[in-house]
């Protein structure tokens, strides 16, 4: 659980709704202290990244990330940490923006994907036109954003350390999918390579482009996902009901893992002060995967499957039909990005599962934890319709 705020932070708007965590305390205070470090000019060592905007795609704004303190980027690094800390984290990275295309081959993109690709932090200057303006806005699927401004330069100053099977990768003529599962087998990280898709480094040469920062999460996400259900699909099924369970950043996961080939389903409950007025969306897809973008779940549905594919991989070593509750809780203010529904997925399925015989048990054991009433979620399950009478007679 995020640590509470003492009943004198809390905002008027937040003592009314009976909150336990301000974030508009908490990003006021930040936004004070970031801007004392704001100028037209900023430089530094920072953790090499870029931001890829939507707005008149293909034509599109873009430019490099540059950190003005100590900053975690990797989202995977930023678990455990307290909301007013995530804010502050992402509040430090300074974007630069320029109007680009998506099919830019200019030398300061060249130079900015070198950065990129970069295990190291990399020493970068940024010259604005304006001094950056911080407005902190949050969105589902990205982290909270720290200023922005319009570049009018920026250099990478130091050399950035590429490792040889990347900088073999972009000299390579594969498409993206293959370089993904190639650099995932040698051991890079989703984030890693979430950055690498959205600079344009990889795919065939003639067809690289900058893809947005939110469309690369997300791409990346359900890319290298579907590479380890290949890998999850020839496991043995699991022989027991198994509940997982994690709580973070007020938000509430059951994971039960049920007998069976591979099979997903992901529930999310958004509620307020009454989770009887729940809204419930839910998503589902077989063992032979699915052929439509998860539209009523977008990035959340393919995080939440990431996380289980990787549980059942690395630590359970089986396959079984999954079903994701995710529980939203009210003091859920500020979403911080979908690498929260992917982290505590990871970390509920890395944990020791309660196990039961019976499906009956199992549901019991996870409707403890759980606010939503457990008829809502059975009235819209496809997973769970499909029990037959041994299930609960184990």
């Amino acid at each position: 659980m995020d640590k509470k705020n003492s009943y004198d932070d809390l905002c008027p708007a937040c003592k009314r709704n009976g909150r336990v965590f301000c974030p508009h305390s908490s990003a006021l205070f930040v936004k004070a202290e970031v801007e004392k470090n704001l100028s037209e000019n900023i430089s530094g060592p920072s953790p090499p990244n870029l931001f890829v905007g939507t707005y008149g795609y293909p034509n599109i704004s873009a430019g490099p990330m540059i950190s003005i303190g100590r900053t975690v980027d990797n989202p995977a690094q930023l678990y455990g940490m307290e909301y007013g800390e995530i804010i502050r984290q992402r509040s430090n990275m300074v974007i630069g923006r320029q109007a680009q295309s998506i099919f830019s081959r200019s030398r300061k993109i060249d130079e900015l994907q070198d950065a990129v690709m970069s295990v190291k932090d990399v020493d970068m200057e940024a010259l604005f036109k304006y001094k950056p303006k911080l407005v902190l806005t949050m969105d589902n699927v990205l982290q909270p954003m720290g200023p922005s401004g319009e570049l009018k330069d920026f250099s990478v100053i130091g050399n950035p350390s590429v490792p040889w099977a990347v900088d073999q990768i972009r000299e390579d003529n594969v498409l993206a999918v293959d370089a993904i599962a190639e650099l995932t087998g040698k051991g890079f990280d989703s984030h890693y390579l979430t950055k690498l898709l959205s600079a344009g480094v990889l795919g065939r040469k003639v067809n690289r482009k900058m893809v947005p920062t939110r469309w690369a999460i997300t791409a990346a996400d359900d890319t290298i996902g579907k590479q380890m259900l290949e890998k999850v699909k020839e496991l043995p099924e699991v022989q027991e009901f198994m509940v997982f369970t994690n709580e973070y950043l007020f938000n509430h996961f059951e994971i039960i893992v049920l007998p069976g080939a591979f099979e997903f389903e992901q529930f999310e409950a958004w509620f307020g002060s009454s989770p009887k007025n729940a809204n419930i969306s839910e998503e589902y897809e077989g063992f032979e995967g699915r052929t439509t973008y998860a539209s009523k779940q977008g990035g959340g549905y393919y995080a939440g499957r990431f996380g289980v594919a990787y549980g059942m991989l690395n630590h359970l070593h089986r396959q079984g039909r999954a079903v994701v509750i995710r529980e939203i809780l009210p003091d859920y203010t500020v979403p911080v990005g979908v690498w929260e529904v992917r982290e505590n997925a990871k970390h509920a399925m890395t944990g020791r599962p309660h196990k039961f015989e019976t499906l009956n048990a199992a549901l019991d054991d996870a409707f403890t934890r759980l606010k939503v009433p457990r008829s809502q979620y059975l009235s819209k399950t496809r997973i769970l319709r499909q029990m037959k009478i041994s299930d609960f007679l184990r």
